[in-house]
């Protein structure tokens, strides 16, 4: 099964990404530069989806209030908080999983990147490809310029000029006590910043213990992250460090500082593009909540009317 894979992931992710950091390598002589050039290049070719992301994750954060009034009016009947908060999501045109889909697209990335300077630069034992090879199997026929005044037997060089504790971006990043490096660091902390970012600044109150793991794992997963993929290979890193820097640029815009006020309070009288419209948003999907979950009242108290001339009304429609 893998080997009928083999070729379908090299032809459509993993050689076309060597072309382009080949490519880039050839104008900035860097192959630290050439990551990042791509990184930025394939961030912005994708920008509709991942604006879609944190949009969806903005939306969801807006309806947190109403959704928790949800959750405490209907507390002992699950389905029918089920069934009112997938109401709200439809009235306010929101889908759940909007936020999780770029990661379809995020992961192939960078696990293509790490198979990109496996083949380039020889990752766990594999030969790395020769510029006669690259040549040969991987460049582009319109691209063979790129390597034209490089000895055949010779393989591309993958240093980061502005990076020199790194000999070559296909090395793990280990310059403390050959275990870790800057890089593994770097990139954990600013997960840390985009995932704290993503946040809402006022949480509502929530006894759920699924809200509560999640948000116990924005502080733990930065720390997984690091430990389990300190040995990658450093330009994967780059890679990362520089989509996550592209992350919370967006995040900002659309979201604000979500809660990075707490450790940072130099930052809370800073406003953000994202603040007014947010609160807005969510006093309109509070509004909407209270609206939905006043309909039962209503159909209550007519039918009461109706059925013995006396009723009383529980509730009263709101006007949209």
């Amino acid at each position: 099964m893998l080997d009928f894979l083999l070729p379908i992931w090299n032809t459509f992710l993993v050689h076309p990404l060597i072309n382009l950091l080949v490519l880039a390598d050839y104008f900035v002589h860097d192959f630290g530069l050439a990551v990042v050039i791509v990184t930025v290049a394939i961030r912005l070719g994708l920008f509709p989806v991942f604006r879609a992301q944190v949009r969806s994750s903005r939306a969801m954060q807006e309806l947190a209030p109403a959704m928790n009034d949800i959750k405490k009016k209907y507390a002992k009947d699950k389905a029918l908080v089920q069934q009112e908060t997938m109401k709200l999501y439809k009235e306010r045109g929101i889908n759940p999983v909007g936020g999780c889909l770029p990661m379809l697209v995020f992961f192939p990335v960078l696990f293509a990147m790490y198979a990109a300077f496996q083949q380039v630069g020889g990752l766990s034992g594999v030969h790395a490809l020769t510029v006669e090879q690259l040549r040969d199997t991987v460049l582009w026929p319109f691209l063979q310029f790129t390597v034209a005044d490089r000895p055949l037997d010779t393989t591309i060089d993958l240093t980061a000029h502005w990076l020199p504790w790194v000999s070559s971006l296909a090395h793990p990043d280990h310059l403390y006590f050959n275990f870790i490096g800057p890089l593994p660091i770097i990139s954990a902390l600013l997960q840390l910043v985009a995932s704290i970012q993503a946040l809402p600044r006022n949480p509502p109150q929530t006894d759920d213990p699924t809200q509560r793991t999640m948000q116990s794992m924005t502080y733990y997963l930065p720390l997984i992250t690091v430990v389990f993929f300190k040995d990658l290979a450093a330009g994967v890193f780059i890679y990362y460090i520089t989509t996550t820097i592209f992350q919370v640029i967006q995040q900002y815009f659309v979201m604000g500082w979500g809660q990075l006020p707490r450790w940072i309070p130099l930052l809370e009288n800073i406003p953000t593009p994202a603040d007014k419209t947010m609160r807005a948003r969510e006093q309109a999907a509070i509004a909407e909540a209270e609206h939905d979950m006043e309909e039962p009242d209503v159909a209550v108290g007519a039918s009461r009317r109706n059925g013995n001339g006396g009723g009383r009304r529980r509730g009263r429609r709101r006007k949209r």
